[in-house]
């Protein structure tokens, strides 16, 4: 299993323009981050009809020269995230094999009917909402209680609200719906930055629990336990059923129970024998002691 470290930012958008990609994962190796995902994106919504059941899920942009060109800096996973309308897209999911090439599968509904799926049914790790097409979309507490049951995190991208003040205010409504219906549980911050100068610092983003409704515990977490906890979840998923073999280097002691309570069995029986032998013992010297107390008197 990969091997990851905090702090995390699981969406930084992909961008053709490898200078631009390149300034954002060096502004995020010098704010301390040390895991982050590149997001691809793809409108499920906009599939041509026909192709139920072929393949329609794009395979992962190659990115292997930025891998090693960060190998000591960063760990660098793939991320898609799906865009749908209806039910069906759980459907292609399960017949995918380019999915099974990411990291972390992101799903962003566009409907109710689609955020209640995205909840209860959706065969992914991250729930996101689309930041610039405001706040129409809100769940409920029943789903929102079950995607926490099955392991879903919600994700809050805090660069636009810092890009636009409308898209801010959106923003804090949805997290306070969150705050609202589940208080909170299974959130994660990240920045979805299309530019450096929309980064911030982990400690900067953990302070904004206070604006969305989080405690302090849960700021922190969202950007470091909660992230490993899903990244966690996600490689279960890909991986499915496992087998692991434990080898010891050192030497092995195996004892038997039954050894041990034998030995208390026999303590006893020792001590049984040493109080006949001096009972026996100390039997004639009294004998001797009576027949001298005789002799004197008569």
């Amino acid at each position: 299993m990969e091997q990851t470290n905090g702090f995390y930012d699981f969406c930084i958008p992909y961008n053709k323009d490898d200078k631009v990609l390149r300034g954002l994962l060096n502004e995020l190796v010098e704010l301390g981050y040390k895991t982050i995902a590149i997001e691809q994106s793809f409108d499920h919504s906009k599939k041509e009809p026909g192709k139920r059941g072929s393949e329609m899920f794009p395979e992962p942009h190659n990115i292997e020269n930025i891998r090693q060109e960060f190998a000591n800096k960063l760990k660098i996973l793939q991320r898609i995230t799906i865009l749908y309308v209806d039910v069906n897209v759980s459907h292609a999911m399960g017949v995918s094999l380019n999915l099974r090439k990411f990291n972390l599968i992101a799903g962003q509904p566009k409907t109710e009917a689609a955020l209640t799926h995205c909840c209860t049914s959706f065969n992914g790790d991250i729930i996101t909402f689309d930041p610039t097409a405001g706040s129409r979309l809100l769940v409920q507490r029943k789903p929102y209680l079950i995607a926490v049951r099955r392991g879903m995190y919600f994700e809050i991208k805090y660069s636009p609200a810092i890009a636009d003040s409308n898209n801010r205010k959106d923003m804090i409504k949805v997290a306070q719906n969150y705050c609202t219906k589940g208080k909170s549980r299974n959130i994660i911050f990240s920045s979805g930055a299309l530019h450096e100068f929309q980064l911030r610092g982990p400690y900067d983003v953990a302070n904004l629990s206070y604006i969305f409704g989080l405690s302090e515990n849960q700021g922190k977490n969202a950007i470091d336990r909660f992230c490993r906890q899903l990244f966690l979840r996600a490689e279960s998923r890909r991986l499915g059923k496992t087998i692991m073999f434990v080898k010891g280097n050192g030497p092995i002691v195996f004892s038997d129970s039954s050894d041990e309570n034998q030995s208390d069995h026999d303590v006893p029986d020792e001590m049984d024998a040493l109080v006949k032998e001096t009972t026996s013992e100390e039997e004639p010297e009294r004998e001797c002691s009576q027949a001298n107390k005789r002799l004197k008197v008569a």
